[in-house]
This record gives structure tokens, C-alpha cells and sequence, in this order.
């Protein structure tokens, strides 16, 4: 067992490589975006993303979830090529045809999403082209990951996300395109690295359409498209909600603290980029389910941890970021419960391990269809009321509800002895620590800091207090891993 937990955190601090410079290139980006857009670009900015994200997901319809296990159950490496093409090319020319739709009706599109419609006629259609580019670098990299190129995957990762970022300011700066300029600069990035991308997988391309193998992948991943659409509801539909039912300045708001609130993925992406592939790599082994509710227990109080560690010091983080704009002020209160949502998304990964492992996909569908249906009653009554607040708590209950459903089904099927009540407890001391935070950042209490390190004081006892951890168990963790780099 030493050697594959070895082997997960090396991998996860390998692929951090990309992830973090990509991250933190990004966020000293955006305020140069900030700057030089006003609230009403900077809202709509944020409603494109909304639907690219939303074309994404049903473009790749679940296949590249699907290729992490056939990448690991394919028979031959021909088999795996096989499904590689597949996926590229199916997901590739489903995102071509939205394309042409957005090009021959977007003025019509453009009236229904943006209040100012005037100069965005070709906006979703210039995006919609940029997804295509996106969407051949996302499973092309997946198959780096999968095979373990690390330093491709990073290359190429940061060289799309960084490059792109560069370009679409050159656009906004130079050229004072505004939110058109965003999509030119991501069309020629993206395009430019997906290219680059089919040159060097170009002997990994069979370019020859299998029925089986893409019936294969769209049997695999298509149970999860619902999950996807639920997830896309949980994390992108309060914007255009803010944007219609609060204001644009709340919208803008949102789409700042958005931004900020991903700095968490600095901790977990590494983390999930390494975890699907090694966590079908392991399945078979005896000590798998101990290891998995190991890696669970670890990763949420690492999250959780960082999480309350930034909230801290967001605020004078968050005011650089935005410059020092007066409309964006009280977007760092925010930023905390919508990077903790982005925690729990991921520890959904780990909780229903075993649904992924059985093939019971439909089942984690089911219930990221039901946090979103309780997401977006709650968001349409809570918004009018409480504006933002409304959207981030709701994001929280959200996910909490995914986690405790996957759990549950994941029980059935593979039992994995996270200590889950132990969690829950500690989940239930966290949130409570952190709305006393935010309590005293609203207030602007003096000396914050004694109560800053009141609430790490009891969350970290917490670990101990509800046994998720025993000072025991963390030295026998820190003896199996002196090296995280050691050899898998």
C-alpha cells in the first residue's frame, strides 16, 4: 500500500506543475481584465462562460470519463488509439455542429442571453469555435495524464491556458474589444495548441470510426452527462440568475469572486487530475477500500484547512485583484463558501469510487440531479432575498447533499470505511468556525486575528476530537511517505 499513496501524491505533485502556474497566471491576469472592462462586460463575460461550459459537456458527452477506464481496460494499445479517435473526433464534430448554429442565429441568441445585445451578434459563435479547439486539448491531455507524460500534460496545459489568457489581452487591451476580444484571443490560443496537440498524438490517431468503441464510451459516459448538467446548474446557472433577477453589479460581483474562489483548485486539481486514473489503477488490489477511505479523509481536511487559511487573507488578496474597484468591494465575503463547494465536488470523486469501479454511473447522476433541483429552487427563492449570499450558500448545501447521496449509494456497492460521521461532525465544526469568520469580517471586528486563530485552534482539534485522525496515525502516515517522489 505504501508505494501506491507514494505514488498518488507524486503524481498529484507533478501534474501541480501546470495547475498552479496556470492558476496563479490567471489570477494575476484578471485584474488587468477588471480594468479594463466595466461591470456590464465583465457580467457577460461571465454569461458566455456559462454556455461554454454547459456546450462542453454536451459535446464530450462523459467520453473522457469514460476514457480513464478504457484507457486501463482496453486490451492492446491499437484498442486504446481506437478509443482515443473516437472520442476526439465524435466530441470534436458535435461541438462544430453548435457552432454553425450559434453563426447563422446569433443575433436572435444574443437578445435572449445579454441585455446588451448590440455588439455580440458573433459572440457565441467565436466562443463556441474556441470550445472546439478546448475540447481536442482536453482529451488529448487526458490521455497524457492517463499514460503518465506528465511534463507534456504540463507543457501544454499551461501553454493553452496562459497563452490564451495573453492573447485575448492583447485583443481587450490594444484593441479595445471588450468580451469579444476574450473569445478571439481563446480561438486562436486554443486552436493554435489543438493543432500542435494532433501533430504530436498524430501516431496515437487511428482515424478510423468504430461503432463499438464509441458505443463503448457513449454507454460509459452518457449516464453522466446528467450529472454534468446538474453540476453546470450548481456551478454556473446563479450567474445568469444574479445577472437577471439581482443586478449586473451583482453578476460582476460573482464572476470576480468566481475567479478568486478557484485558487482552491490549487489544491484540488492536482489532486483529481492523478485520482481517476489511479484510483482504476488500484482497484483490484486486496487494501484498496482502506486506501481510498484514507486518501477521503486526507484530502477533506486538507481542503478544508486551506480553505479557512485563505479566507483569512482575502481580503487585501481580493482587493488587489480587483483593483481597487469600489462597485466589486464585498465579493472577498463570498469567496470561501464557493471554494468549499469546490471542495466537496471533489470529494464526490472518492466517496463514490466504488460507483465508478461497478459501472453504476446512473446512480451518481441521480443524485447530482437532485442537489441541482433543490440548488435551483433554493437559488430562484433565496436570491431575490439575499442576493449573493443566496447563490453561495445554496452552492454549500448543494454539494453537501451530492456527497452524503454518493456515500450512501457507494455503501451499497463497495464499502469503504471513510469514518463519514466523523466527517460530517467535523464538517458541521468547520462551518460554523467559518461563519464566525465572516461574522467578524463584516463587522470589521478589531484584533480579527485572535478569532482567526480561536477557529483554526478548534477545527484542527476537531480532527483529532471527532477521530478522523489520531496523533498516532499522522506519524505512521508521515513514516510511509518521506518521500513523495518516491519510485510507485
Amino acid at each position: 500500500m505504501k508505494q501506491y499513496i507514494k505514488r498518488l501524491f507524486s503524481d498529484s505533485a507533478a501534474f501541480a506543475v501546470a495547475t498552479m502556474g496556470n492558476k496563479l497566471v490567471s489570477a494575476m491576469l484578471v485584474p488587468f481584465y477588471i480594468k479594463y472592462l466595466n461591470d456590464q462586460q465583465l457580467a457577460d463575460w461571465g454569461q458566455t462562460n456559462t454556455f461554454t461550459l454547459i456546450l462542453t459537456y454536451l459535446c464530450i458527452l462523459g467520453t473522457d470519463a469514460a476514457m480513464a477506464f478504457y484507457y486501463f481496460d482496453a486490451k492492446s494499445e491499437q484498442e486504446r488509439k481506437t478509443y482515443l479517435t473516437n472520442a476526439v473526433f465524435f466530441s470534436a464534430a458535435m461541438c462544430l455542429l453548435f457552432t454553425i448554429f450559434a453563426y447563422f442565429f446569433g443575433a436572435p441568441l444574443a437578445d435572449v442571453v445579454y441585455d446588451n445585445s448590440r455588439d455580440y451578434t458573433y459572440l457565441l459563435a467565436v466562443a463556441f469555435l474556441a470550445t472546439v479547439g478546448a475540447i481536442i486539448i482536453q482529451h488529448l491531455l487526458g490521455y497524457a495524464r492517463y499514460s503518465r507524460r506528465v511534463w507534456l500534460f504540463n507543457i501544454f496545459s499551461m501553454a493553452y491556458v496562459i497563452g490564451s489568457n495573453l492573447i485575448s489581452l492583447y485583443f481587450v487591451i490594444v484593441h479595445k474589444t471588450g468580451v469579444m476580444g476574450i473569445f478571439y484571443g481563446q480561438l486562436v490560443g486554443q486552436m493554435a495548441v489543438a493543432v500542435l496537440l494532433l501533430i504530436i498524438f498524430r501516431k496515437e490517431l487511428v482515424f478510423k470510426f468504430s461503432k463499438k468503441h464509441l458505443s463503448d464510451l457513449i454507454k460509459y459516459g452518457a449516464p453522466l452527462l446528467p450529472t454534468l448538467m446538474a453540476f453546470w446548474a450548481m456551478s454556473s446557472i446563479s450567474r445568469p440568475m444574479l445577472y437577471h433577477m439581482s443586478s449586473v453589479n451583482d453578476a460582476a460581483i460573482y464572476e470576480a469572486m468566481m475567479r478568486l474562489a478557484s485558487i482552491i483548485l490549487l489544491v484540488t486539481s492536482p489532486f483529481q487530475l492523478a485520482w481517476r486514473p489511479f484510483s482504476m489503477s488500484i482497484k483490484d488490489r486486496e487494501d484498496a477500500p482502506q486506501l481510498y477511505g484514507l486518501v477521503g479523509r486526507i484530502l477533506l481536511v486538507a481542503g478544508t484547512v486551506a480553505v479557512m487559511l485563505l479566507a483569512f487573507f482575502m481580503e487585501p488578496i481580493y482587493r488587489l485583484f480587483t483593483v481597487g474597484e469600489k462597485g466589486l468591494a464585498s465579493g472577498y465575503l463570498y469567496v470561501w463558501a464557493l471554494s468549499l463547494g469546490t471542495l466537496l465536488n471533489v470529494l464526490h470523486t472518492v466517496f463514490g469510487v466504488g460507483l465508478l469501479i461497478k459501472k453504476k454511473t446512473k446512480i451518481i447522476s441521480r443524485g447530482f440531479m437532485i442537489a441541482a433541483v433543490v440548488y435551483v429552487v433554493g437559488c430562484l427563492l433565496l436570491i431575490p432575498l439575499f442576493r449573493i449570499w443566496g447563490a453561495v450558500s445554496m452552492t454549500v448545501v448543494a454539494y453537501l447533499i451530492v456527497i452524503i447521496w454518493v456515500y450512501v449509494q457507494n455503501q451499497k456497492e463497495y464499502p469503504v470505511d471513510f469514518r463519514f460521521r466523523a466527517m460530517l461532525i467535523y464538517l458541521a465544526i468547520f462551518l460554523v468556525a467559518m461563519v464566525g469568520v465572516t461574522w467578524v469580517q463584516v463587522e470589521q471586528l478589531p484584533n480579527a486575528w485572535v478569532y482567526y486563530l480561536l477557529a483554526l485552534g478548534v477545527t484542527v482539534a476537531a480532527v483529532f476530537a471527532t477521530r478522523l485522525f489520531s496523533i498516532r496515525s499522522l506519524q505512521q502516515i508521515g513514516r510511509r511517505l518521506p518521500k513523495l517522489g518516491g519510485k510507485g
